[in-house]
């Protein structure tokens, strides 16, 4: 998801590595009518995605997730990353309404059969053990197609997503960089830079009249 080339070795996020709103909110909708008609795999498919969408964690830091990872109280509720990029963990922060999903979620994994103590994967595998990337992989690029989204998105664009919303929410880098895990806050900038807008009005105001 790197465009490389320029000076320094700096990186770009283009408008097509991300989904804008409306390609999200019709993601999230494909995947809670599956979830509501399909089967378990449909139920645990979407719960993924609705927690990429909501945490910007890495595919390989999702796949890990374990049901005590989870601090849901009303108010403060935290996704433990134990083993980020370079070992390093990490609490972030998730919404209320995320909070009451993955609540909706870990009671429905009781009631499937699925084990649910504090060691238990959060994503459980065809197989019942932990999720693997490329499994995470291939139901991201059928929710695409479910939903009649561009299927040149990868997985990580949730990531750049989340990032983006973040940001376009808040204005604030150090928080965007800190609930992304990145080391430098040079990394996090690229998103500033993408949703400048007193530069967007700037060029806007080119040539007008």
């Amino acid at each position: 998801m790197k465009i490389r080339g320029m000076a320094h070795g700096t990186w770009l996020v283009t408008p097509e590595k991300f989904l804008d709103g409306k390609q999200v909110a019709a993601l999230r909708r494909t995947m809670d009518a599956r979830r509501r008609d399909g089967d378990r795999y449909d139920v645990r498919n979407a719960a993924i995605v609705e927690t990429l969408l909501g945490t910007g964690l890495r595919v390989s830091e999702l796949c890990v997730l374990v049901l005590g990872d989870l601090y849901l109280d009303t108010g403060s509720a935290n996704v433990l990353v134990r083993r980020g990029k370079g070992g390093k963990s990490r609490l972030v922060a998730i919404s209320a309404g995320l909070a009451a999903y993955l609540v909706g979620f870990s009671k429905w994994k009781a009631s499937a059969g699925e084990p649910t103590s504090p060691t238990s994967p959060l994503f459980v595998s065809e197989r019942g053990g932990k999720m693997h990337r490329s499994a995470v992989h291939r139901l991201w690029k059928a929710a695409l197609k479910s939903a009649g989204l561009p299927l040149h998105h990868g997985v990580h664009a949730t990531r750049h997503s989340y990032a983006v919303e973040v940001y376009r929410r808040t204005r604030d880098l150090r928080l965007t960089q800190r609930l992304l895990g990145h080391a430098s806050p040079n990394t996090t900038q690229v998103y500033a830079s993408l949703l400048d807008d007193d530069v967007r009005r700037g060029v806007e105001a080119i040539w007008a009249a």
